[in-house]
Order: C-alpha cells, then structure tokens, then sequence
C-alpha cells in the first residue's frame, strides 16, 4: 500500500525536524521496520522506519532541509503504482504540519493566559485568514514537481495539471518543457544547472560549463559537479575505479567535504554506517591508513571543525537566549560547613548516596517556593509561574552541554532525590536520554564548581527566566563573632536572570533566601528525609 512518510514528533517542544541522512536511495527497496532516514529535532536525534514494504519512490525533503511535525519527507509505494494522489497530498503537507502545530500551541495556552491575549488572538485569527485566500490561488504542485519545475527553467502557472484534483505532477512540467522551444546553450550564454548544482559549483571553484550533466535533459546535477571536482586536473588523470564505474557513494555533505579537504577519494573509502554510508570518521581512517599514495607532501591546511546537529542546535539555543534575553549575573557567597556536614548525615542515614548536590536543590527549591517568579518560563510575552519545581541539572558530554530535568523536586523525599538525579545524569552521560528527560524545565543549576571554577555567568536556558551557577568550595579565612579569624569552607553562587522579567533587587532577595537555607539545611533535610 502506498503512503506519505511524515516527520514524527519528538516531543511535545518540538517545532522542526531536519532531515540529517537518507539510509536509502530514491527508487531502492525499504522494509518494514527498517530505518530509512535520520532525522534531528532541536534536542535530540532519530530515525524514520519504514511502516510497511515497498520502494523509496519520490523523496519530498532534500538532506539538510527541515519540515514541522507532521510534514511530508518522502512517499513509499510499489515500483509501478501510481503515485500522483500522494503527490499532491504531499504538496501542502509542510503548510498543514505547521499550521496544526500553531494550533495546538494555542489549544495549550493557560486559560488565563489566552484570556489576556484575546484580543491579539483575533487580529492574528483575521491575518491567517487572509494568509488563507491568498494561498488558495497559489499553484499547486507536488514538491517533486515544484524541484524539476525548478531545475527546467518551467513557470509553473503556465502548467495545466493533471494530477489529483488539477495538481502538477512532475510529468506535467516534464512534458512543458519537453514541448517548450530551446536554443543552443552557447547562445543562451547559460547552463542547465539545479540551484543546489550552482551552489556547489561556487563553492567548489566548478566552472560549469565544462561539467557534463547526468540530470534530466543533460541537466547538470550536484554529483555531476562534485565528480567533476574530484577528478580536476590539478591530479594525474586515473583510470575509471569500479566505484567511478557506476557503484553509487552514500555519503553526507560534511563527509564529502571532508575527503576533499584530506585529498580522499570518496569512491574508495569503505562506509562503516547504515546502509553502506560513508561517516566523517571512515574518511580519518581512510586517509590516516594512507589508502592513497600521495604524488607530493601536501601543504598545510587550516582544517575545518562541522558542527554536529547537537551542536549546532545548542549553539543555536545559546545565542538565541543571548539576543533575545537582558542578562544579568548577581553573586554571593555562603559558608558550607553545615551545607557538608548535612549531606555526609543523610548518606549514612539514608543508606544511599546522597551528594551535596542533592542537599543544594533542596535549598533552591526552598528559595523558588520563597521567590516563584524565578520558577517561570517567558515565551510569547508570557511570564508563566510553574507549580512544579522541575529543576534542570547541567551535564557535560562529547557533544556539549546537556540539561535533563529533576521533576517535582519539591515534593520527592530526599532519598528518591538523589535517586532521581543520579538516574537522568547516568542517562545524560550515557547517551540514553529522551526528548521527556530534557523538556518541561522551570530552573537550572549548572555546577561548574566541581572543575575549580570560581566565578562565571552562566546563561539562561530559554525559555526559562533564570540559571544557578554553583562555584568550587574553598578554604577562605573569615572573622569569627568573637574578634577571631577562623578558616571556614565557602562556597559561592552566580546567580544569571532576565532583567525583563525580574529586578536585580528580587535576586539579591532570592540569593538571600537560599544562602539561608544552605547554612542552615538541616531543618530542609529532616523534613525531606521523612517524606
């Protein structure tokens, strides 16, 4: 049976899927059950299985680009059946991803929230209304059609449909353009050229009129002018290998990069990913197996560093955060004495490890029950104050930084705390946490004072209005009510917020509060403990 491959949902704060890798080709066979692309939303990675038999035929989103849940990737059919109804489907199926995410969004405002904007409801209500008949007179076509209407040169309101419900189908633009008159290429002055061909051959140094197009009608393809690339004469022309001959290379842009960067020809490396493909990492080893005999010592390079998706989305998330939120970072220092000496009571008593840690988000618990407007997210003008203390807890692995969340820590007993937090960081450091570990935050606590840190100003996890920085205790000399001097551990806290949101006086009130409750935690820790 044929059906439309949609990008799934990977969360409820998910927004946009970015289509990383295709695992098969269009026109190969899937299976039930098997992976035939990854895929990455804005915090985490996955893959799309095949729902039933059949065979790639059309893929609808191109490696790099992004849809919203629900939108149109690809259509799986049977090698002969007609496929024209799901083309046209597919046509709109971004459009109606996006819009039944908007409108679930809106379905999800607090009551009283979208009371306060009602008004602004209306006005947004009467402009997608007019969105609405102005793309009802838009052509329509399937994205398939829309690519090859692209690649011909074909204006696509010249073009009667013939697909499901007058739809353009890509045989309609074919056949437009097949009857359409054409002049020489010289005397045109211009090549036959996709835009992503263009793109490439800019960025690659291609002249394109020297490169030979595989494309429809000789038009020129993206491999087309990668190969053309490969095979510049600035190296010894070689004889055709077996994989020039006609075995294809599945390998993504950054691996591609990558080779030429190293002088790796791509044909001969051996993919160790799903499917054949070719990784980033069988590139290294190809060139540091030296599986190419170099005609001379190449010259130094500056080398490159990608970013992964992980990467590139915490970047993207930080420097949002940075723009769109006034940052202020506040600090005070606490002794933590009696913080220690608290948490070594309850691990003996508790008969499981409790950390300091453990014991400090009882006191920041406290303090959000004290000061709630620092328990808040601010997303669409909102400042919305949460019930729930559901604490995020920074965590560092290879791809970067990480924070899963702590849910409710203000009703958990103190040994179901440190529990609790010990199994989302194993998962974080493990790699096997999900979209729930990560979503639904009201505050977080980065603890860089476990690598010596002294001070820092952490910066605020959108869509959150504040972040904890948690220095290194140390060993500082202080007066004691005596006249004295003492050496007493401290420890310190930088406190980052959203000048918009809060004042610089509710955190200094709100930093007051918790240095209280760390000097002084055993009344939080007995009460926790007896939970």
């Amino acid at each position: 049976m044929a059906y439309i491959v949609k990008m799934p949902k990977l969360g409820l704060e998910m927004k946009s899927g970015e289509l990383s890798v295709w695992l098969v080709g269009e026109g190969e066979a899937v299976t039930e059950g098997e992976p035939i692309a990854e895929i990455e939303s804005e915090k985490t990675t996955a893959e799309i299985s095949a729902k039933e038999d059949g065979v790639l035929r059309r893929v609808l989103l191109a490696e790099g680009e992004s849809t919203a849940p629900g939108g149109s990737v690809a259509i799986v059919a049977e090698a002969d059946e007609d496929i024209s109804d799901l083309e046209a489907e597919a046509g709109g199926g971004a459009d109606e991803a996006a819009s039944e995410a908007e409108t679930a969004e809106a379905d999800a405002e607090e009551p009283e929230t979208a009371a306060a904007s009602s008004g602004s409801q209306s006005a947004v209500t009467r402009q997608k209304s007019a969105a609405s008949e102005t793309d009802a007179s838009d052509v329509r076509a399937s994205p398939r059609a829309k690519q090859v209407a692209e690649e011909l040169g074909v204006d696509l309101t010249t073009v009667e449909g013939t697909g499901y419900q007058g739809s353009i189908t890509e045989e309609d633009v074919e056949s437009v353009a097949e009857s359409a008159p054409t002049e020489p290429a010289a005397e045109q002055g211009e090549v036959r050229a996709s835009p992503r061909a263009k793109q490439v051959a800019e960025e690659l140094g291609v002249d394109l009129t020297t490169v030979e197009g595989t494309g429809y009608q000789g038009s020129i393809t993206e491999d087309d002018v990668e190969a053309a690339a490969e095979s510049a004469p600035s190296e010894p022309a070689e004889e055709p290998s077996e994989g020039a001959a006609g075995k294809r290379v599945f390998a993504p842009p950054s691996a591609r990069r990558l080779a030429r960067e190293l002088g790796v020809d791509i044909e001969r490396v051996t993919g160790s990913g799903k499917n054949g493909r070719i990784t980033e990492s069988d590139v290294r080893a190809a060139a540091e197996s030296g599986s190419e005999a170099d005609e001379a010592e190449p010259e130094p390079v500056e080398m490159e560093r990608p970013l992964s998706g992980m990467r590139r989305t915490i970047a993207d998330r930080l420097g949002e955060s940075y723009r769109e939120s006034v940052h202020v970072t506040v600090n005070r220092g606490a002794d933590a004495e009696e913080l220690l000496a608290a948490a070594s009571a309850a691990d003996d008593a508790l008969g499981v490890d409790v950390s300091i840690s453990d014991v400090l988000m009882l006191a920041v618990s406290a303090a959000l029950d004290e000061y709630p407007a620092f328990n808040a997210t601010f997303e669409d003008d909102v400042h919305q104050l949460h019930e729930a203390h559901n604490v995020c807890i920074a965590v560092d692995i290879d791809e970067g930084l990480i924070a899963p969340v702590v849910r409710d820590v203000d009703s958990l007993s103190l040994a179901e705390l440190a529990a609790e937090r010990q199994a989302v960081t194993q998962r974080a450091l493990s790699g096997d946490f999900t979209m729930d570990d990560l979503t639904g935050g009201t505050f977080t606590i980065s603890n860089l004072g476990v690598l010596g840190v002294e001070s820092f100003d952490p910066i605020i996890n959108p869509p959150q209005v504040a972040i904890l920085g948690v220095n290194t205790i140390r060993r500082e000399v202080v007066p004691t009510d005596e006249g004295d001097v003492a050496v007493r551990k401290r420890i310190s806290f930088s406190l980052s917020f959203d000048h918009r949101i809060v004042d610089g006086a509710d955190a200094a009130r709100f930093l007051g509060s918790l240095v209280e409750h760390v000097e002084n935690p055993w009344p939080l820790v007995i009460a926790a403990g007896g939970r």
